[in-house]
């Protein structure tokens, strides 16, 4: 495989190349050594970019995609997979204070009464209607080791860089169902998808009706609990 022509001939929307300034002390490094940094420099920002800018159909470059906690993985043929309501079978339910225990930084929708919120795991979850239908909110702090797991068909779902914050980017996944595991549960098939990390929390926003402008909406209109 040519990985510089296959790379060339993605058709992708690259995220914004964050500026770099490299700070010298007194004494001035070799230039070998420079030279060396500013290369490791540039792989990692085109293996940044690569990451985030998934094809519809050339698969065979990227298989896995990590967000905090949430693993992505591209594959040729779905596994099988249930096909539940959205507020079916994710946890217990739980108070307020027990959920801000397992997610420190719990974001919530402002919605009179509060939505009723559940355990899985280390996994806080709630149901809520927007817009008259139910979307699923998941939150996860994204060092803990039992995360999320997608798999996508390559060529069927659509995986897209988006700012769902100032500065602050996600993926937004659409189109064909794929596979979701989500702890201590079978796999299911999922909708269309936010994920997002903030504030070292992995924010996973499920609407199978939600288009990418009203999921990055309702994600910005989240806010911890007074």
């Amino acid at each position: 495989m040519d990985l510089e022509r296959e790379l060339r001939a993605l058709d992708v929307e690259w995220p914004q190349t964050p500026e770099l300034r490299l700070v010298l002390g007194e004494q001035q490094p070799r230039r070998r050594s420079r030279r060396a940094l500013l290369v490791a420099i540039a792989v990692g920002l085109v293996a940044l970019a690569v990451s985030f800018a998934v094809p519809q159909s050339r698969g065979a470059i990227l298989r896995f995609l990590h967000l905090g906690g949430e693993t992505i993985e591209f594959v040729d043929t779905l596994p099988p997979a249930q096909d539940r309501a959205l507020d079916a079978q994710f946890g217990i339910d739980v108070t307020l204070a027990q959920a801000r225990v397992l997610v420190a930084n719990l974001l919530l929708p402002q919605l009179e009464p509060p939505p009723r919120l559940h355990s899985a795991g280390k996994v806080v979850s709630l149901v809520f209607v927007h817009d008259g239908r139910q979307v699923l909110l998941s939150e996860l702090e994204s060092g803990d080791e039992m995360g999320f797991l997608k798999k996508l068909a390559s060529g069927e779902t659509n995986v897209e860089w988006v700012e769902v914050q100032p500065n602050r980017y996600g993926v937004w996944i659409s189109g064909a169902p794929h596979v979701f595991f989500f702890p201590r549960t079978p796999p299911r098939l999922a909708g269309n998808t936010l994920v997002w990390v903030q504030n070292g929390t992995t924010y996973r926003l499920e609407g199978p009706h939600l288009s990418r402008d009203a999921a990055i909406a309702l994600a910005r209109s989240l806010r911890f609990p007074g």
